[in-house]
């Protein structure tokens, strides 16, 4: 399945993918802000696909122009599918401080709540990564408190997201327009509920790619 939004597309994570996402992965600047922080082997990266429950996990390679720059995800999603973690890496640098990175976490977030409807989303930081911090900030989150030094928790609602992100959403949508391409490739079980959501959400302002 592929979704279009503010000028990034989300495509579903395929074994394809996966090779290229290790090699994002490994490198020093994205390893140094993951709690685990060792090389991951072929056989490694295999066996954590390979496990992946797909009916409470979404990964989605992010393209910025049919160009792979990072992963994001959705992933152990409650029995109820109400709460679930967010996460993003970005695998090219020269992206890092560009507008894509956030411009993708609305979209998830979007995609969370709008369709979705969950109602909580947490994300893991590691503590003093100032500039992670900021930037979830920026979109709602909030820290959750009296938990130790190291990878802390942060929670956004719905109602958080909308407040922090609108003048976000309104300018993405001024410069990208905020309809919603999509296929149905590939679209079973949850990736069929997210579609099916967006294809009645008046919101997303869907269209066939």
């Amino acid at each position: 399945m592929r979704l279009q939004r503010y000028g990034i597309e989300l495509e579903s994570l395929s074994e394809n993918h996966i090779e290229m996402v290790r090699l994002w992965r490994n490198q020093d600047f994205v390893r140094s802000n993951m709690q685990y922080q060792g090389l991951l082997s072929r056989d490694d990266q295999q066996a954590w696909f390979n496990g992946l429950d797909a009916e409470r996990n979404l990964y989605w390679l992010i393209r910025f122009k049919e160009y792979p720059i990072g992963l994001i995800h959705i992933k152990n999603l409650s029995d109820d599918l109400l709460s679930g973690e967010a996460g993003i890496f970005i695998g090219e640098p020269s992206y890092l401080e560009m507008p894509q990175p956030m411009l993708a976490i609305i979209f998830m977030m979007e995609l969370a709540f709008e369709a979705l409807g969950m109602t909580e989303l947490k994300a893991k930081i590691k503590s003093g990564n100032t500039h992670a911090i900021n930037f979830n900030e920026k979109l709602g989150y909030r820290l959750i408190p009296n938990q130790p030094v190291g990878f802390q928790y942060y929670s956004a609602t719905k109602k958080q997201f909308g407040l922090a992100s609108s003048d976000l959403r309104k300018s993405a949508g001024k410069m990208f327009g905020d309809s919603t391409g999509f296929d149905t490739l590939n679209s079973e079980g949850i990736k069929k509920t997210v579609l099916n959501s967006i294809l009645a959400n008046p919101y997303f302002k869907s269209f066939a790619l």
